[in-house]
């Protein structure tokens, strides 16, 4: 590695990780603050909520180290050009690209990095987060339309279930699908209920559909109805501990339940598949981020406190316009308008083309 590479990936990552550290404190003390009612309430232990915010050290890296690059990004070459650095190295005969590749081999190792982060560290750590937060900080706290979304497991006796909604004060679900399975894995039967009603030792379904399915997955014979029917699945409680938050499971498993679940409702599947794509393209936004700051700063001519002011602003206003735009194609996505691969990359795509034009101009 040349003398350059060496200078601008210490400062970089000086940087870089300042900034982690910053957004882990504040993160932690904001939320900390928010839940401090129940913390003395339901007096959660000292060492319970060392463990719980220690979980929690994932999800924040994921989610800040996007602005953290940005803002070192700009900070760096905003220093660099402060101090002439840029147009002596110009001088010297070494192209902008040149300059800022060490910049792009950071933000590539920073995506690999989050995206291993999010399929081996995340999913068990949030798993951690989501039991200590509900049996010692909000225990006993009871809130009306207490509801878990989008349930998804492997039940018993082969089969796989899929809820739209669980009221887990009530213990009352609403568009429920369960796939039975034989021994081979191939779904052989499809059961749809409207709702469902835990009576304490089992459930009861109202306007029931069960179809057969051939190997093919397609309906075989005239679908059987029953208004009313018991079934015997798991009770609330084991949905609830079983069941699949979306947004912290890694990329094969997601990609697994998609293929069980390929007979459901075409809108879940949609919405599922922005969701796998979306687990690819958001460890890059490091990448887009750092090549946007890099064009934007490479543009500031000012000096001193002027120029950090300039850049600070650039950091949040390109951060602000990011999201919005990505939430946007994410929203269309999932509503059907946009082909789930693209809602996922659009937003990088775009953006990266933005920085790479800024760069060259």
């Amino acid at each position: 590695m040349k003398i350059l590479d060496k200078y601008i990936t210490k400062n970089f990552l000086s940087s870089f990780f300042y900034c982690l550290a910053l957004f882990t404190f504040l993160y932690i003390i904001i939320d900390l603050f928010g839940h401090l009612d129940e913390i003395l309430k339901n007096h959660a232990p000292i060492s319970i909520l060392q463990e719980y915010y220690l979980s929690m050290i994932p999800l924040i890296i994921i989610q800040t180290s996007p602005i953290a690059s940005l803002i070192s990004t700009i900070y760096i070459i905003g220093t660099m050009n402060k101090h002439d650095e840029i147009v002596a190295m110009r001088a010297a005969g070494i192209s902008i690209s040149r300059i800022l590749l060490p910049f792009i081999c950071i933000g590539i190792a920073i995506s690999i990095l989050i995206f291993a982060t999010s399929e081996k560290f995340l999913p068990n750590s949030m798993k951690n987060v989501s039991s200590i937060k509900e049996n010692y900080i909000e225990k006993q706290t009871k809130k009306k339309g207490n509801f878990i979304y989008n349930i998804a497991l492997y039940g018993r006796n082969n089969r796989l279930i899929f809820i739209e909604s669980l009221d887990k004060d009530n213990s009352f679900a609403k568009g429920i699908t369960l796939l039975h399975q034989d021994k081979n894995g191939n779904v052989v039967a499809k059961t749809n209920a409207q709702e469902g009603k835990w009576l304490g030792t089992e459930w009861k379904f109202i306007n029931i559909l069960r179809y057969k399915l051939d190997k093919k997955g397609m309906v075989v014979g005239r679908p059987l109805f029953f208004e009313k029917k018991k079934i015997n699945i798991e009770n609330p409680k084991e949905l609830m501990s079983k069941g699949t938050n979306y947004d912290f499971m890694s990329f094969r498993n997601l990609s697994s339940y998609i293929n069980n679940f390929k007979n459901t409702s075409p809108d879940i599947i949609t919405k599922l598949s922005v969701d796998l794509h979306q687990k690819i393209s958001f460890p890059f936004v490091n990448l887009v981020l750092i090549l946007i700051g890099a064009g934007s700063s490479l543009k500031i001519k000012h000096r001193g406190k002027k120029s950090a002011v300039i850049g600070i602003g650039m950091a949040i206003v390109i951060g602000f316009l990011y999201y919005a735009f990505m939430a946007t194609c994410i929203a269309l996505g999932k509503g059907g308008i946009l082909p789930p691969i693209l809602s996922a990359h659009l937003a990088n795509i775009a953006f990266a083309s933005f920085g790479i034009i800024l760069i060259k101009n």
